[in-house]
């Protein structure tokens, strides 16, 4: 699948003032589903960043100098401890979701994370995307329809080669476990798989 040039274009300008703030990030959204699980259509990009919540004017006015308009942020999604900025590029339509590093154990999960992050190529243009792992635990953890959905397209494709341990693990710190076993116990029954649990349980 290719991604439009408008949102190769705007991903840049976002990356720009991630870079000018000298942080390190990388894309959690549609470009590590493409590359984990199976393409689909997207309207915006999130990014997840090492900048604090504290940061956030540096981080506005970094975007707004790029022809973004602010949105709102931050903010803290609802009982997930996820803290982001929001951001609207108004020439094409794109959104940017800037997701910050807190002291939650949201914020050590995210810090692990990039850490982690693997590089991707898409339309000539690398990224650097979350682990398949991770990306698993960042779309449990939002727990909606598409973040599911999502969710089913990386187990079709890397169900047997994933780090089953480090999923267990960081479920269990994020206080996902019981939701990560619904999601897994869900695959293993559509497949027609026994029900047990790929970390040994």
């Amino acid at each position: 699948m290719s991604f439009s040039l408008s949102f190769h274009e705007v991903a840049a300008k976002a990356v720009e003032a991630l870079a000018s703030l000298r942080v390190d990030w990388m894309l959690i959204g549609a470009i590590p589903v493409a590359a984990w699980g199976q393409p689909r259509a997207t309207t915006d990009a999130d990014f997840a960043s090492s900048l604090d919540f504290l940061d956030s004017e540096d981080l506005d006015r970094a975007m707004v100098s790029r022809g973004f308009q602010k949105v709102q942020g931050p903010i803290e999604i609802t009982q997930k401890r996820l803290v982001l900025s929001k951001y609207w590029e108004p020439k094409v339509s794109i959104g940017i979701d800037v997701f910050y590093t807190t002291g939650y154990v949201t914020g050590e999960f995210q810090r692990k994370a990039l850490e982690r992050k693997k590089s991707v190529t898409f339309d000539d243009r690398s990224y650097p995307v979350a682990s398949a792992e991770d990306l698993i635990l960042y779309k449990v953890l939002a727990y909606r329809m598409k973040d599911l959905d999502d969710v089913g397209t990386v187990l079709e494709n890397r169900f047997r080669s994933l780090d089953w341990k480090h999923i267990r693990d960081w479920s269990e710190r994020l206080g996902i476990l019981v939701l990560m076993k619904d999601v897994v116990t869900q695959y293993l029954q559509e497949r027609g798989w026994p029900v047990t649990m790929p970390w040994g349980e």
